[in-house]
């Protein structure tokens, strides 16, 4: 959520300024070039959901990638979203759960409860109820609330 939250920053700032949503993406895409990797993700932000440019999750995932190796967590969390889903790359569970893990080593919770899901469903990776309710636990302390149905759900099987 932070990535939208600075992508809508940077594009307010950009409409008050009256720059054209071309010139803002031009803008970004030079500094995501020049290897800044929050302008990665943003750029990655605007392909993943259209904003400013036509939606393409082929790039969505290039800048992504791009930023999650340089260890940016949300850039981590919306790779292996993309992953997860299938969306501008092959589907693989397995590849989705290491840069999930990565974010999640970091505190994003969604990335957390992702790997609960993963592990519970044995998605790309054998089931596990011990694996998974330890990244629920975890997703839940960080408040996120599927979680904690998730948690409540487990302790009934």
């Amino acid at each position: 959520m932070r990535y939208l939250l600075l992508l809508g920053l940077l594009l307010t700032s950009f409409a008050h300024a009256g720059g054209e949503p071309e010139f803002q993406i031009e803008q970004l895409q030079r500094q995501a070039i020049a290897g800044d990797a929050y302008a990665q993700l943003n750029l990655g932000a605007a392909f993943d959901n259209g904003f400013g440019v036509r939606r393409d999750h082929e790039q969505a995932f290039y800048w992504y990638r791009a930023a999650a190796e340089q260890g940016v967590a949300e850039a981590q969390f919306n790779l292996g979203h993309l992953y997860a889903s299938g969306l501008g790359v092959p589907q693989s569970y397995r590849t989705a759960a290491e840069w999930l893990e990565r974010a999640a080593e970091q505190g994003v919770v969604d990335a957390a409860y992702l790997l609960g899901v993963i592990h519970r469903d044995g998605l790309g990776v054998e089931p596990d109820f011990g694996v998974a309710h330890r990244w629920f636990s975890q997703a839940a302390r960080g408040g996120q609330s599927d979680a904690v149905r998730a948690l409540q759900a487990l302790k009934v099987k």
